[in-house]
């Protein structure tokens, strides 16, 4: 039901009587936008229960006219709420309201309106037009604009208070006559998250959501809850956001006050679903910029009788918000935002079940959270495969020592067909403290994927390799590398052996196993090579995974690249002889192995250099694939360079990952490509790959 509104004559003289004045913070003009579709309906995944519609968009603006298109597809809503695109504050409060009188929440710039919120504006063509907030935050100009837009007869005005929590006060005081909301919500005025969450609630049961300060209770507040005079107030958020104090002022006030929290804003979002929505078959996920998208969806979500929850950072689904779906299996997502498909699959996958929820893995310490540990990074794959199922198949390859999955992936652009085409191996983490590995094996699987429909040159990549990537050779020794929440040092995996713990995997190889004085027989040694050669499960199982894909006696694996840290080098065999020209290397392979090499460091800024120079290793992976295989196997020593401190050599800090990654990206493509006839790069494709077409990698270099 909609409230009679007063006339504006008569709200002016409320907002004098509440003493509220306009708010002044910065604004940021936004000259234009373009919306993209207004919703993307329908089953995703292939799932059989769950269908998602989402609204996204460039950005915030964009993302406001998507939902209000979806909610008004014919247009016609009686009253718009206009808010700042940048310094949104005012529009805190504006979600419930917007629900209760049926209207839009759209955001603008500073100075100007964007072109795609004006024609939803026309579009729209509502009654009312309120302007949330002070000059400053949208100026005189914008309401110009909206005025000249619009009809005649159409109301465009402005509610502005002395801050965020007085606009809210103002919003209430306009919309709810005295006792007609039984029930208010209340959330701090800086927690925009817990505001969107308590949005949804708070229109759901007809009342207001007002605004605090986190250890004061401001006057206009008070004045509004004295005069709702409602039943009981709903405190959503941690002390922190309104503490107990604020909270025990509101009970003076008001009959029954209780307080909805969780751990963070995204357990208290969870927290607030269970609360008010265990019947919902509906869910909004919402993610932007301070959660704009999600002050926009507000409407749509109580049209929908649905909670809001958020997204994870970056791609990852937010751990409360991944309970709640494999709780609740809602029937419909709708998403308020741009997110990944990675994420999208995520959260169909663990609504309908087909996504499980890993095991608890020991995870990273607090400040390095970012990273991947071994629970997420499953589930990041095995959404990957969801998400891209023509593309990837995720496999485990058997069991560590201590019975852990060695999780694997194919990815190829008919990845159910064996086609015969030339294959890549990557893998990671043979040393269980060089995280950095998992990382640029993860960006790898991403750029194989999200980028096939849009990188022609992944696309050839993908369509015509066969790209293998292991995660994670060492899982024992990584999971006790993290365990206890803090770094260990940990090297080796975890095979007990003479009183001491654990083989590095990476001189266990059967290649000059134990001849040169490149490993140490000594158990407590950091590189001990294990008491005979193939005695760890980890590099038996590489071993016959490599074997596997000799097809009619052909080895299919024509390139390889194992993932260490750190030092910034790229390395090639040999590793167990100082000799320039190794004897057991032909000449040839040596020089596609230096010219490779040389190539991909001009792409990566990584010093290239034959294994042996940095130190002699025997019984290591990429002599053992080489002079098995004539694979063309190289090491990438990642980032960093060595460093004043060892933490800060073997632990890089989670803020690197997005460079030094993405720093790879053309050396390891070209690896890929590579593979097609490594020999090409010496100007010998005829001589050694005379059948099938070869295509040289992209630099064209000879060395």
């Amino acid at each position: 039901m909609v409230h009679a509104r007063p006339r504006f004559a008569a709200r002016t003289r409320l907002l004098a009587a509440l003493g509220l004045v306009a708010l002044v913070v910065g604004g940021v003009e936004t000259p234009g936008v373009q919306a993209d579709s207004a919703a993307q309906p329908g089953n995703a995944f292939g799932s059989s229960s769950v269908s998602t519609e989402r609204l996204g968009g460039a950005d915030q603006y964009a993302v406001a006219v998507a939902i209000s298109q979806r909610l008004f597809p014919a247009g016609g809503a009686p009253v718009v709420y206009l808010a700042g695109g940048q310094n949104f504050a005012d529009a805190l409060a504006a979600g419930p309201i917007a629900a209760h009188e049926g209207g839009a929440i759209l955001y603008t710039g500073s100075s100007a309106l964007p072109d795609a919120v004006g024609q939803e504006l026309v579009r729209l063509a509502p009654a009312r037009v309120e302007v949330l907030g002070g000059t400053s935050v949208i100026g005189a100009a914008v309401v110009d604009q909206v005025t000249a837009l619009l009809a005649p007869a159409t109301v465009v005005e402005r509610v502005a208070g002395a801050d965020a929590a007085g606009t809210a006060a103002a919003l209430s005081a306009v919309a709810f006559a005295p006792h007609a909301a039984t029930t208010v919500f209340v959330t701090g005025s800086g927690s925009a998250q817990d505001a969107v969450a308590a949005g949804p609630a708070a229109a759901q049961l007809g009342g207001p959501l007002l605004l605090v300060a986190p250890t004061s209770l401001p006057a206009a507040t008070a004045a509004e809850l004295t005069r709702l005079a409602p039943d009981r107030v709903v405190i959503v958020g941690a002390t922190s956001a309104v503490s107990d104090a604020v909270s025990a002022a509101i009970d003076a006030i008001v009959p029954l006050v209780e307080r909805v929290t969780g751990a963070d804003a995204y357990a208290t979002a969870g927290a607030v679903a269970t609360r008010f929505f265990s019947a919902a078959a509906t869910d909004v996920i919402a993610g932007g910029p301070g959660y704009a998208n999600g002050l926009a969806a507000v409407p749509l979500a109580a049209n929908r009788h649905a909670p809001i929850l958020f997204f994870g950072p970056e791609d990852m689904l937010a751990t409360p918000t991944r309970d709640w779906l494999v709780a609740t299996h809602p029937s419909r997502i709708v998403i308020a935002g741009s997110v990944s498909e990675v994420v999208r699959a995520q959260m169909v996958g663990f609504s309908d079940g087909r996504l499980p929820v890993p095991p608890a893995t020991p995870a990273y310490p607090s400040y390095d959270s970012g990273y991947h540990d071994p629970g997420e990074m499953l589930t990041l794959i095995r959404a990957t495969e969801l998400a891209y199922p023509t593309l990837v198949h995720v496999f485990s390859m058997g069991k560590s020592y201590e019975g852990r999955d060695i999780w694997a992936a194919k990815i190829s652009d008919n990845v159910s067909v064996e086609e015969n085409e030339p294959e890549v191996l990557i893998d990671t983490l043979h040393h269980a403290d060089e995280h950095l590995g998992v990382e640029q094996a993860l960006y790898m699987l991403a750029t194989l994927t999200s980028q096939y429909a849009t990188d022609a040159y992944v696309r050839r990549l993908v369509n015509e390799r066969v790209v293998w990537i292991v995660f994670a050779m060492n899982p024992d020794g990584w999971a006790y590398d993290l365990s206890g929440g803090k770094y260990h040092f940990w090297r080796k995996n975890r095979q007990p052996y003479g009183g001491y713990y654990g083989t590095d995997i990476n001189r266990n190889y059967g290649y000059k196993w134990a001849c040169c004085s490149g490993s140490s027989g000594n158990p407590s040694a950091y590189n001990f090579r294990g008491p005979t050669v193939w005695s760890t499960p980890e590099a038996r199982l590489l071993r016959d995974f490599v074997a596997s894909r000799v097809i009619g006696g052909v080895q299919l694996i024509k390139t390889h690249v194992t993932l260490h840290t750190n030092g910034e080098l790229i390395l090639y065999p040999d590793g167990w002889s100082k000799a320039t020209y190794p004897p057991d290397i032909t000449a040839d392979d040596h020089a596609v192995f230096v010219y490779m090499a040389r190539n991909m460091s001009r792409m990566n800024g990584y010093r290239p250099m034959k294994s042996s120079s940095l130190y002699v290793t025997d019984g290591d992976e990429i002599d053992w694939l080489y002079h098995q295989y004539r694979i063309f196997s190289f090491t990438f020593e990642l980032y960093p360079v060595d460093q004043p401190t060892l933490t800060a050599m073997v632990y890089p800090p989670y803020s690197i990952v997005a460079a030094q990654t993405a720093r790879n990206r053309g050396a390891l493509l070209y690896l890929i490509d590579a593979a097609g006839c490594p020999w090409a790069i010496i100007g010998k494709a005829a001589q050694y790959c005379p059948t099938g077409t070869p295509i040289p990698p992209p630099s064209g270099l000879l060395g």
